[in-house]
């Protein structure tokens, strides 16, 4: 099964058109288009957007043609990345602000310290065991 096929098999398995496909990867559809239709090969980065929307798919089958389509458990690992920490809620603690750390006192009529200057999560990066990443 050639790359092109492999397209064909991941759009067909997830119900999508090619136009549809091309909006969940974040592509154009002529992009998908030109490479369903055999006059491009698709780039590392098409690739890469394929991996990071259907994350189940196997990177190996997806790039290499080896293996089954889907990843073992759906791709999901079991696998703690600090031991026995529990998992951080992202998206409820995402705009958390960080204090600046504890000041020495300053001069009286000296600037304090104001929202603005505290300091907050720009980026939050999701790394894989299967070499994957996530930013949010």
């Amino acid at each position: 099964m050639n790359e092109r096929e492999r397209l064909v098999k991941i759009i067909e398995s997830e119900g999508l058109t090619a136009r549809q496909f091309a909006a969940e990867i974040g592509v154009s559809a002529g992009t998908i288009s030109n490479i369903l239709g055999g006059r491009n090969n698709a780039s590392l980065e098409i690739m890469t957007k394929i991996l990071n929307r259907f994350r189940t798919i196997s990177a190996d089958w997806l790039i290499l043609g080896t293996g089954t389509m889907y990843r073992p458990n759906g791709g999901v690992t079991q696998t703690a990345l600090f031991g026995d920490m529990r998992p951080m809620d992202v998206e409820q603690n995402a705009d958390t602000t960080v204090d600046n750390p504890p000041m020495a006192p300053k001069a009286a009529g000296a600037e304090q310290p104001t929202e603005a200057t505290r300091k907050q999560v720009a980026k939050i990066v999701v790394f894989y065991t299967d070499g994957t990443f996530e930013e949010r």
